[in-house]
């Protein structure tokens, strides 16, 4: 259904860009998701009567999990569209940096998880970690990329400055960001299912 992108070097493959912007897009969203169950962990954990904090913990987790499988989707699927349109995989762009740095975020806070063993302990670290990790990766997601010269440049005016045609926009806003969206969705409540599980059979096991 997608004509070639006209306007870009090799127009065939640049049609990887709504599998690109999507799965950016959506790790950003997994940073935003993410802080929000970790001030309503740091909020119920509070209070000794309330057991939600493990909901919003274990929300907070998978919100992060995902962040960093979409951001590594985003980095291989920008690479390709990075070898068709500037002849390299790799360009050291501000954009690619900062996807690198993005990735290690979402990394930091599954080892600093991995790290502490007391359950309570480790919620109130790893939710204060994901308030202050959101701040720097929203920054280099948004921020940094329009206020740098980047060799993204032309393909954000097309994107976002509406230079794509009724198809791409069709595309790109009608199914392939919804459909990653569904996809987000249920995959961080398929994780949170699969950490409920486990807890059961821990709680079960004997000591």
């Amino acid at each position: 259904y997608l004509p070639p992108a006209e306007g870009f070097l090799y127009p065939d493959g640049a049609r990887i860009i709504v599998w690109h912007v999507p799965c950016a897009w959506i790790a950003a969203l997994s940073y935003i998701v993410a802080a929000f169950y970790a001030v309503r962990v740091l909020v119920q954990i509070s209070k000794p009567e309330n057991v939600l904090w493990r909901h919003s913990d274990s929300a907070c987790n998978a919100a992060m999990e995902l962040g960093l499988l979409f951001s590594v989707l985003t980095t291989v699927t920008g690479s390709i569209f990075s070898r068709l349109q500037w002849g390299a995989f790799w360009s050291w762009d501000p954009r690619q940096t900062s996807i690198v740095v993005i990735m290690l975020l979402f990394a930091a806070y599954l080892v600093l998880r991995g790290a502490i063993g007391d359950r309570k302990t480790c919620a109130r670290l790893c939710s204060a970690y994901g308030i202050i990790a959101v701040i720097p990766g929203l920054f280099l997601i948004w921020v940094l990329p329009r206020i740098v010269n980047t060799l993204h440049g032309g393909a954000n005016q097309a994107v976002i400055g509406g230079g794509l045609d009724a198809h791409y926009r069709l595309v790109m806003y009608g199914l392939s960001l919804p459909g990653f969206l569904g996809l987000f969705v249920w995959l961080m409540q398929l994780r949170m299912r699969v950490d409920a599980l486990a807890n059961r059979i821990v709680g079960r096991s004997p000591e």
